[in-house]
């Protein structure tokens, strides 16, 4: 099966490699343990399947945090969800005990799902036969294993989707692996997803920083890294893959790119744990655009519970996460607030095999800089065409409701005869070679000015300081297409990205700060001065919420549509699919079809040949020149052209 994906103004196909046989092997089980599961019984492929991720559940002195994991499969059996994705650090030491304190609270669940679980550091500090004896039988049978990493490092194919699963410092050993079985599979799958316990790029943590920036010449895993850190990001961006990890103990998704600006997706699942983690680091903008982040650590008094949940239908994928506050901060506690949950929606998006992308940044660009090919915050995109041929786009729109958030400052220092890097100055290069955009007039850098820097410069006390700053999330348009249905004339087109964030600010820890009254960290307003980013001034329907709710409006777009050949105006409508009633039902009715062709004021203000009831926040007009409809909406959603 073929795929492509095009990201605006870049076109890739996704590669299809060659399959290469694939062997397992390894040791593990023995023992008084539970029996391995059978995988489902399958009778044909399954067009449909919910994948949930199941966060770091470690519970310090509790060792495993029931409370918060008892909480998501809750809500993962009520959301129908069949695989769980089990990303690493299930408890505190690795231990036996530990192991069979998970094991308890899984089980009910065991029935309705399939846990996929792999080690997170945490689990290292155990023995493995403790995890093969009680962990990894949790493993479906038809599970394809690493040689020589048997329960550790596996994959598992579900009706179209390949899983993906890799423990924590594996991933430098494990490129030809994933590369030959992504390569087995990549004619019998539509999605790959991959699960590891570390970041591939991390605000607290991630392999980018630890095993190249502050790599090791002493470390095998430091120097097999560096080695196919490249190959995994192109294999990464010509597969698709959604990058999955935990460890970080809080929730960010972002666009990563190889070195050729084709894009895949990273999602740092959050915490189903008794702690959380400050964000220190923040967007590598390198190789990075966070659309995303969400943290809170438990000295503000609550935590949150993370859940993401991954549906699956043919070639397209609905992707939701939420988080549930809490103050639940142990066992012997209770569960407090996550007994009855308050599960809110905080990030989503849509996408599909046939789909373009486009990255796009707040209206907080500073006046007078040069953009960077990059720093755009117009909505606007180039046509995108549909399976059959079709084609939509954006015609106008603009980025003004985004979230904030601040990073802490941190600092690093080269070892002599250890790092990679040789002398300070040497990682400070380094960090702008692999992490950070280094501040120039031609290529500013919008989070700072001096992003990372070297202090107490010649004396025994220098240092490489990574500023803390302040930052702006990007978001990522997407227009995702499926083939058309006996009720469509045209291909159905899925619009996310837009109304993906509602105007929130947070300080490093996840306290609350205001956006449109506080004054960004120095040096972040973006336009190489010391000047911090300026309070925003928020439209009227901003939410200032985390929360996303799908009927309230957000920042006004234009969509245009092509009207399919074959098809007149006449006996055709733009249509939007109401999910609650399972119905197109049609923008706005025939006698508020404008007739005008869009120019930019239609994006605030009706066209002339409307009036009356026709007058609102949807208005659709029909463009003969370009055979068109256009329409200014405010909300996400499916649309298509239908028979009046």
């Amino acid at each position: 099966m073929s795929r492509s994906t095009r990201r605006f103004g870049v076109t890739c196909g996704l590669s299809l490699l060659a399959a290469v046989a694939m062997t397992a092997c390894g040791g593990g089980g023995g023992g008084d343990n539970p029996a391995p599961l059978e995988p489902p019984t399958q009778v044909a492929t399954p067009k449909t399947l919910k994948v949930g991720v199941l966060p770091d559940t470690q519970g310090g002195n509790e060792l495993v945090a029931e409370h918060p994991m008892r909480a998501l499969l809750d809500l993962y059996k009520e959301q129908g969800v069949k695989v769980v994705l089990v990303v690493g650090d299930l408890g505190e030491n690795g231990t036996a005990a530990e192991h069979q304190q998970w094991r308890a609270v899984a089980e009910p669940y065991l029935k309705d799902m399939t846990f996929l679980p792999i080690m997170g550091n945490h689990d290292n500090k155990g023995k493995d036969q403790d995890w093969h004896d009680w962990i990894g039988t949790l493993i479906p049978v038809d599970a394809e294993h690493m040689a020589g990493a048997r329960n550790k490092n596996y994959a598992v194919v579900r009706g179209n989707v390949l899983l993906l699963n890799i423990s924590y410092g594996w991933m430098p050993f494990s490129y030809d692996f994933i590369e030959r079985t992504i390569a087995k599979h990549r004619d019998k799958v539509d999605h790959v997803l991959l699960q590891t316990h570390n970041s591939f790029v991390g605000n607290k943590y991630g392999l980018l920083r630890e095993r190249i920036v502050e790599g090791y010449t002493s470390e095998e895993g430091d120097v097999a890294f560096q080695a196919v850190y490249d190959k995994y990001r192109r294999l990464f961006a010509a597969n698709d893959v959604i990058y999955i990890s935990g460890h970080e103990h809080m929730y960010a998704r972002s666009a990563l790119r190889d070195d050729t600006y084709r894009q895949f997706t990273q999602i740092v699942s959050g915490s189903a744990s008794y702690k959380g983690y400050e964000n220190r680091y923040g967007e590598h903008e390198q190789v990075q655009n966070t659309l995303m982040l969400k943290a809170r650590v438990e000295s503000t008094g609550t935590l949150d519970v993370n859940a993401s949940i991954f549906d699956i239908s043919d070639d397209r994928i609905d992707f939701k996460a939420w988080y549930a506050e809490h103050s639940a901060m142990n066992n012997s506690s209770g569960a407090k607030e996550l007994a009855t949950p308050n599960w809110h929606l905080f990030d989503r998006f849509t996408r599909s095999a046939t789909r373009c992308e486009k990255i796009v940044y707040p209206s907080s660009i500073p006046a007078g800089i040069q953009f960077n090919n990059a720093y755009d915050s117009s909505y606007r995109t180039s046509a995108c065409a549909s399976p059959s041929g079709g084609s939509a786009r954006i015609l106008d729109g603009e980025n003004r409701t985004f979230n904030r958030h601040d990073t802490r400052t941190r600092t690093m220092a080269f070892e002599p005869g250890k790092t990679v890097a040789t002398s300070n100055r040497d990682m400070l290069s380094m960090m702008y070679r692999f992490m950070f955009i280094e501040n120039a007039s031609w290529r500013p850098n919008l989070n700072n000015s001096q992003r990372a820097r070297l202090v107490n410069e010649g004396t025994s006390d220098e240092e490489v300081e990574v500023r803390a700053t302040t930052i702006d999330l990007k978001k990522q348009v997407v227009l995702a297409w499926e083939g058309k249905t006996s009720a469509t004339l045209s291909d159905r087109l899925h619009v996310s990205g837009i109304a993906a964030q509602g105007g929130t600010y947070i300080d490093p820890y996840g306290t609350v700060k205001n956006i449109e009254t506080d004054t960004g960290l120095p040096g972040s307003r973006g336009d190489s001065s010391e000047a911090g980013k300026a309070p925003v001034v928020l439209p009227t329907w901003a939410s200032r919420s985390w929360t996303l709710d799908p009927v309230a409006p957000n920042d006004p777009y234009v969509l245009e549509f092509k009207l399919p050949a074959g098809t007149t105006a006449a006996r055709a409508t733009l249509a939007r699919w109401n999910a609650a009633t399972g119905t197109w039902e049609p923008l706005v009715a025939s006698n508020c079809l404008s007739q005008q062709a869009y120019v930019a004021s239609h994006l605030t203000t009706a066209p002339s040949d409307l009036s009356g009831a026709c007058v609102g926040d949807v208005a659709v007009g029909f463009d003969a020149a370009r055979s068109a409809f256009w329409a200014r909406l405010r909300q996400d959603g499916q649309f298509a052209i239908v028979s009046r």
